[in-house]
């Protein structure tokens, strides 16, 4: 499993999770409450893609234009 991105729009998230599932591509959204506020960086939800080889699939499902606005991890 690989976090694909974090983003503080939680609408935004979701829409991204919903394109993947729609590919076929498993995904997990996750809520790290532990993460809040560490040197002063909200917690924001998580995107994380459950299979490994799945995630060169998904970085281009979301696209150049999104993923530059968003943190991606991979």
């Amino acid at each position: 499993m690989k976090m694909l991105f974090s983003a503080t729009d939680a609408a935004e998230i979701r829409q991204v999770r919903k394109k993947l599932s729609e590919a076929g591509i498993r995904c997990r959204l996750r809520h790290n409450p532990l993460a809040g506020d560490v040197f002063g960086v909200p917690a924001c939800p998580e995107l994380w893609v459950s299979e490994d080889g799945d995630i060169i699939r998904a970085l281009r499902l979301v696209g150049v234009e999104r993923l530059r606005q968003m943190t991606a991890v991979f």
